[in-house]
């Protein structure tokens, strides 16, 4: 370009001229539509974290070492992370609030079938004799003798059972007198007897949760009070006194855990075989 002097005449720009012709402010320009880029004006400055340059914060790649100037909030992977927490967290959520089935009971494993001693296999084991034993998975078990005891201080005819165990297996049994019981004439079965006796001692069996050892003997003693027959009106009426009540069976649940009718021992009690 070339300037005019005073005089009309052209003439080169020196680059001395330079300095003066484009300090100070910069005129206003008009309004194209166009955004500014100057940092100065609508944009703010940030620092690249990659090489510190200083660029403008409406670009995404540092124009001078690539680096993504995205914020962690506006990059894909973030938003991946995001959902896949909130659906773990939904997920879990439903876990706990969905209702928790509960297990099964577990039931106690059915016993093996006592097994009468000196008889086939598979023989009843209902009214045996007296002096029969059994053989209760390595547990000997015999009914030796009902005697007649002593009257309760309630009257009732108290009965004792002698029984005897041998452990013929190689670990400690534990035995339950709960696990016997006396069936009476009228087809009433009655459990152990605790309390005092006419005389005032207290009569209790003299076993309960007993360890026997291995290849072990014991003989316990087992109290069942017999209370006398209550008359009804029209015997009272016809002067008939009732008919007393006796034992009948002695009955033994193999295992304490499971009750099964089929597996019930009894062992027949006649009336000649009570001793007295």
């Amino acid at each position: 370009m070339a300037k005019r002097t005073r005089f009309g005449q052209r003439s080169k720009w020196r680059f001395s001229d330079a300095g003066t012709k484009f300090d100070g402010r910069p005129k206003p320009r008009h309004n194209t539509g166009v955004k500014p880029i100057s940092p100065t004006l609508k944009r703010g400055v940030i620092h690249c974290s990659r090489c510190g340059s200083r660029v403008v914060s409406n670009i995404d790649y540092c124009p001078f070492c690539g680096h993504s100037l995205r914020p962690v909030y506006a990059r894909l992977w973030f938003w991946l992370i995001v959902v896949v927490v909130v659906a773990a967290g939904v997920v879990a959520l439903i876990n706990v609030s969905l209702p928790k089935e509960s297990p099964a009971p577990s039931s106690p494993a059915e016993p093996a079938k006592p097994q009468v001693i000196g008889a086939a296999a598979d023989s009843s084991l209902k009214d045996l004799s007296i002096g029969t034993g059994i053989d209760n998975s390595g547990l000997k078990v015999m009914v030796n003798s009902v005697t007649a005891g002593p009257t309760a201080s309630n009257g009732a005819q108290i009965y004792i059972v002698d029984v005897e165990f041998t452990n013929q297996t190689e670990n400690t049994i534990t035995l339950y007198s709960t696990q016997w019981m006396l069936e009476i004439s009228d087809g009433t079965r009655l459990d152990t007897f605790v309390g005092p006796a006419s005389d005032g001692t207290t009569i209790s069996s003299n076993f309960e949760n007993y360890d026997l050892a291995p290849q072990g003997l014991f003989s316990g003693r087992l109290y069942f009070a017999v209370a006398a027959p209550v008359a009804s009106d029209e015997d009272i009426a016809n002067g008939v006194e009732p008919t007393p009540l006796t034992p009948s069976s002695v009955v033994y649940q193999p295992t304490a855990l499971a009750y099964s009718e089929d597996l019930l021992v009894t062992w027949k009690v006649p009336a000649a075989d009570i001793q007295s």
